[in-house]
């Protein structure tokens, strides 16, 4: 007897009281026992076949869906509402794909009640008839339609369907038909969604099946699933996830997409797959890693959901900022180093100034040419010095100019040397050297990093070194239009070389149509990388619809801040959580706007408290339902402060690249509603926005 699962009723389980799920989980536990339902009060519904009742309480009911040998969780509600559901629905394989789905039973109007017409009030003059919307899909034909898993009966309703009731039908039909579909209304491809037919003995184990259904192995796994559940893809992956989570790379490989596509879903699955046994490989210890200690914890976080079900994993996937895990593993190696911070650099170079060193450069130029050069490359004499490349460092120097530079950073290496200080690029430069040397010590076997875009070049290089010896050691996510921290380099140069092993995910979970559509146009529809690797956002496709973002410009602050009140009010009025409602702003210095527009709202105290306001380089990894992008006035983004520091006025175009990349990390936080304000004219970034 095998038991199943269905994103529908964890979606549906959520949505119930605290109470109420309590007394559903163990119902559903008792299944798991014993999935003939044996003790349990169970009943055939005589309208919809396959499907049967669970009585959990005096109100509310289980669905199952059984066939044979398979019993499917598929829904529970209160019990009118439990019922209507299963009267909607069949389960069914599809006649083409073969992949077992939720069919909804399409109920059959005249078209003229589709678009709202009544031809007995039509006006008299033909000027004045209200013609029909355009009917997007009117032209495609049943195998089109059936090569992308549209059900039989729905063939005509989607034909007919007229462009405004687009996102009304996408929701009534099987997650792969509605992506093809909305990708296909949206100027892409339709040849690109055919599902190659699979055959299987179990319709439930097709790839698009299991977006949908999950089998369950053990009582340990339900309770997982049930107890603790986060994004549901992080369960129910994407066919295209999947592929790439289980596939064997023969290198280096990167996945990217734009904001809300899963790339954290795919890099934790795929540290799951390699700490797992597979065939003809032994399990190995994964490091799953991230830029920043927040992030880290984040994924930490959804690993140990994943190690409810698999305890193993605890142990095989272990979670940590790069950073930390560098620093623990060169402790281990060499001793605790003492690492030098930016005011003890800066303050080098002050001392090589006073020595008449570097004269001609200002103290921010020269701190940005070590940064971002000298110190991130780890150049070891002038002659090196000459040759490094200066990706986002326009200026170019002559010999003379280069000679004079060089002195300061020879002055600095020596005072930090002397005071038993090392940088992190030294760090990440000996643990290189050590790992190619005597790699058998190395503590992982796989890493996976998330948010690769944001790698240092002393970073990137220690992953090199991890993967020299070619195979699945490393593994990448990211996404080229969030780098916000550092300036562009050749992965290639380092010896990373992820030609023919990259992928663009199309499938955005997490924000809606309007809003990712909006934030879209602050950059372009395709970044290339320096190796000429090509990351495209056309064809991506969100999976819902939602309002149009706002976008206001107020004449003080004042009014904006009223405005932002207003939209929080609102927001919770239609029943979203403080605590899910967030105010994003560019800097420290914007946070008292953000403090006088969520104590305007008419809130209680405890509820005013749980917004969180959030500063935009923070804001990585996270999500809410409502977001409102504030203070995003034409001196604060890109920030005046940071414009005026630029040492080397030919980097100004990287600047405004990452201060652009910053805003849609901030945009593209928000799920369902996006609201964002600027007091007049705001930044020049806002009329792209617009469209």
């Amino acid at each position: 007897m095998t038991l199943l699962y269905a994103s529908t009723f964890t979606d549906a389980l959520n949505r119930l009281a605290a109470a109420e799920q309590k007394q559903v989980k163990l119902s559903a536990f008792d299944l798991q026992m014993n999935p003939r339902g044996n003790g349990l009060q169970m009943h055939r519904i005589d309208k919809a076949p396959g499907f049967w009742s669970v009585r959990v309480s005096s109100d509310i009911r289980i669905i199952l869906f059984k066939d044979g040998e398979t019993t499917l969780l598929a829904y529970v509600d209160h019990h009118d509402a439990a019922y209507a559901w299963a009267e909607r629905k069949r389960v069914l394989p599809h006649e083409r794909t073969g992949a077992m789905q939720f069919v909804e039973i399409p109920i059959l109007r005249a078209r003229e009640e589709e678009v709202g017409l009544d031809r007995s009030k039509a006006p008299a003059s033909a000027s004045a008839v209200v013609r029909p919307d355009p009917r997007p899909f009117a032209a495609l034909t049943d195998d089109q339609l059936l090569d992308v898993g549209v059900p039989r009966d729905w063939l005509e309703p989607v034909r007919e369907a007229p462009e405004s009731q687009l996102f009304d039908l996408l929701t009534q039909l099987p997650a792969e038909a509605a992506e093809a579909l909305l990708d296909f209304a949206s100027g892409g491809r339709l040849e690109d969604h055919i599902a190659a037919p699979v055959s299987l003995a179990n319709p439930f184990l097709h790839p698009d099946a299991q977006r949908r259904f999950r089998m369950v192995e053990n009582l340990e796994e339900l309770r997982a699933a049930l107890d603790q559940p986060f994004e549901k893809w992080a369960v129910f992956l994407h066919p295209a996830q999947r592929a790439l989570v289980e596939r064997v790379w023969s290198g280096p490989a990167r996945i990217s997409g734009s904001a809300g596509t899963g790339k954290t879903i795919v890099a934790l699955h795929r540290a799951a797959h390699l700490a797992r046994a597979r065939r003809g490989i032994a399990p190995g210890r994964v490091l799953l890693t991230t830029f920043s200690e927040p992030l880290a914890a984040a994924l930490a976080a959804k690993r140990d959901i994943l190690a409810e079900a698999e305890p193993e994993l605890r142990e095989r996937v272990h979670v940590a900022a790069l950073d930390r895990a560098a620093l623990d593993i060169y402790t281990g190696q060499f001793g605790a180093p003492r690492i030098a911070t930016t005011r003890e650099v800066k303050a080098a170079i002050a001392v090589a100034r006073a020595d008449k060193l570097g004269e001609g450069f200002t103290p921010e130029f020269l701190f940005e040419e070590w940064e971002e050069l000298v110190d991130a490359w780890n150049v070891a004499d002038g002659e090196a010095y000459a040759k490094i490349p200066r990706l986002g460092r326009r200026t170019r120097l002559g010999a003379s100019q280069r000679d004079s530079a060089w002195q300061v950073f020879q002055s600095v290496r020596r005072q930090l040397s002397a005071e038993g200080l090392v940088t992190w690029p030294q760090i990440y430069a000996r643990l290189s050297d050590w790992i190619l040397e005597d790699g058998q010590h190395f503590p992982y076997r796989y890493v996976v990093v998330d948010e690769a875009q944001d790698l240092s070049v002393a970073q990137a290089r220690f992953l090199a070194a991890v993967g020299a010896d070619g195979g699945e050691a490393i593994f990448f996510t990211g996404d080229q239009g969030q780098r916000i921290f550092h300036l562009p380099f050749s992965w290639r140069s380092l010896r990373i070389d992820i030609r023919g092993r990259s992928h663009s995910l199309k499938v955005n979970y997490r924000t809606s149509h309007q809003i990712r559509s909006a934030a879209d146009r602050l950059l372009p529809s395709s970044l290339t990388d320096v190796d000429g690797v090509e990351e495209s956002r056309k064809g991506t496709v969100s999976v819902f619809d939602g309002p149009e973002p706002i976008l206001v410009l107020s004449k003080t602050e004042q009014e904006e801040a009223r405005r932002v009140a207003a939209f929080i009010e609102e927001c919770v009025r239609e029943g979203v959580s403080p605590a899910d409602i967030a105010i994003l702003v560019r800097s420290e210095a914007q946070r008292v706007r953000a403090e006088f527009a969520r104590h305007g709202a008419e809130l209680s105290e405890a509820e005013t408290q749980s917004i969180p306001i959030v500063l935009m380089h923070d804001a990585k990894g996270l999500e809410f339902r409502c977001v409102a992008v504030i203070a995003c006035d034409d001196d604060v983004i890109p920030d005046s402060s940071r414009i005026a520091a630029v040492g080397d006025m030919g980097e100004m175009e990287s600047v405004y690249e990452s201060e652009r990349h910053l805003l849609y990390v901030a945009c593209t936080r928000a799920r369902d509603r996006l609201f964002i304000s600027a007091v007049a004219p705001g930044s020049e970034f806002l009329e792209d926005f617009r469209g």
